[in-house]
């Protein structure tokens, strides 16, 4: 397979919007109420070397490794934007399962892919969207067909490298009537920009589902990227009748976080449930929002975001409960918890309501405390360190949103909140 590829010349059209709106725009400005609580004028953005034509490496190395699948449906693994590896399992072989490099996908699925990419531009809200839409330079496409439900989870791993440039990964998942999915994204870095040294890399990522009628999807981001490195990524889904979306985002690395998880219920009895888990630590900055847009009547939608945050870190929470005139019997529920773990941390929670119609069941909560000094106390007693308990206790407040995720994942981000708190107490003792 050759590197170099023509695009088709509707996504060369749509990209060439993109940066006539992105030329047109100004970066977001704290005047501006989802930019209010998190400054990017002092992120220097415009020194971020940018791929322009982000088509010409169409996702691929020269000849992509074909892997054993192990216990995954499907596996796409990407090499500083260049796709290494690809596998897809037989069963999903054989029913017409298709997991490619999106770049590929963009001919054959131009119906859906046309639609979603021509849905970004209208509605796009900053200059980060447009940025994406004009430079997405690698990523994932997922399509299942009708009445297919796939068992195992599809694997999708993005190692970025570089530093001082700019990343665009997109994943688009397509799901026909009755089909179901499970999709466990990693994104990691590797290479100068995952240390202390120089500015990092920019990663702008988007991800798209659509969901057709009675179609389901579960969903889990892990985002591990390196600690001066820099982190936007906007998700969209758009479910119809009786679909169903589970997703939880995962958010350990980069200096700054900004994510917005948005899920629009356009068919009646659709089922939205959004949760996430960060960890802030020392000199980090993480900006987390989730939307539940109802659309349709008899829908249902809940989002549970927990978040620690260590002294020197800040996070902030905006959540968002949105129904329309014509979603009567919709039963939503938002909340975000907070625990605090140092004197110099901060946490920031917003969670609010927009309701168009009176018959309804919305409500939203928000709580943000301390670790128990009796619970520390008693671990103590038994004889545990205090950096220990306190281990402990932190592990066990996320370990509930971690509980429906792949065995492979749940190891891994708890691992990676006990290396952080570890890390935490190193600086602590050093000080």
């Amino acid at each position: 397979m050759s590197a170099a590829r023509v695009e088709p010349s509707w996504m060369t059209a749509d990209r060439d919007k993109a940066k006539a709106r992105l030329e047109s725009m100004k970066w977001p400005q704290t005047s501006e109420e989802r930019w209010r609580r998190t400054d990017v004028s002092r992120l220097s953005l415009d020194s971020y070397t940018v791929n322009s034509n982000g088509y010409s490496e169409a996702g691929l190395a020269a000849t992509p490794r074909e892997v054993d699948c192990g216990p995954h449906a499907g596996i796409l693994r990407f090499d500083a934007g260049r796709c290494t590896e690809c596998a897809l399992n037989g069963f999903c072989k054989q029913r017409g399962v298709r997991l490619l490099p999106l770049s590929l996908a963009l001919e054959e699925f131009e119906s859906p892919l046309r639609t979603l990419f021509a849905e970004r531009l209208e509605s796009l809200e900053d200059r980060f969207g447009a940025w994406h839409a004009w430079t997405w330079s690698h990523g994932a496409f997922l399509f299942v067909p009708r009445g297919v439900e796939v068992p195992e989870p599809f694997l999708l791993e993005m190692t970025e490298a570089g530093s001082g440039i700019v990343s665009s990964p997109h994943v688009t998942v397509v799901l026909e009537e009755g089909a179901r999915a499970c999709v466990v994204q990693r994104l990691l870095e590797s290479g100068s920009g995952s240390g202390s040294a120089g500015p990092g890399l920019l990663c702008n990522a988007g991800i798209d589902l659509s969901l057709g009628a009675a179609s389901g999807v579960k969903y889990f981001e892990e985002q591990r990227l390196g600690s001066r490195s820099l982190y936007f990524r906007e998700t969209r889904a758009h479910l119809e009748k009786d679909a169903s979306f589970a997703g939880l985002e995962v958010s350990l690395g980069s200096r700054v976080v900004k994510t917005d998880s948005e899920a629009t219920m356009n068919g009646r009895g659709a089922d939205v449930h959004l949760r996430g888990l960060y960890f802030c630590g020392r000199d980090q900055h993480m900006d987390i929002a989730s939307v539940q847009r109802h659309n349709a009547p008899s829908a249902s939608s809940r989002a549970y975001y927990k978040g620690a945050v260590d002294s020197g870190g800040r996070t902030v929470f905006q959540g968002l409960i949105e129904v329309a005139k014509s979603a009567s019997g919709t039963d939503a529920f938002l909340t975000n918890r907070n625990l605090i773990l140092g004197d110099a941390a901060r946490a920031d929670s917003i969670p609010t309501l927009k309701i168009g119609n009176n018959d309804v069941k919305c409500s939203h909560g928000s709580t943000t405390g301390r670790l128990s000094d009796e619970e520390l106390f008693y671990l103590e007693s038994r004889g545990l360190s205090r950096v220990e308990a306190r281990e402990m206790l932190v592990i066990g407040y996320f370990e509930e949103l971690l509980d429906e995720a792949p065995e492979g994942m749940r190891e891994s981000s708890i691992g990676a909140v006990r290396e952080r708190l570890q890390q935490a107490a190193r600086q602590e003792r050093a000080a």
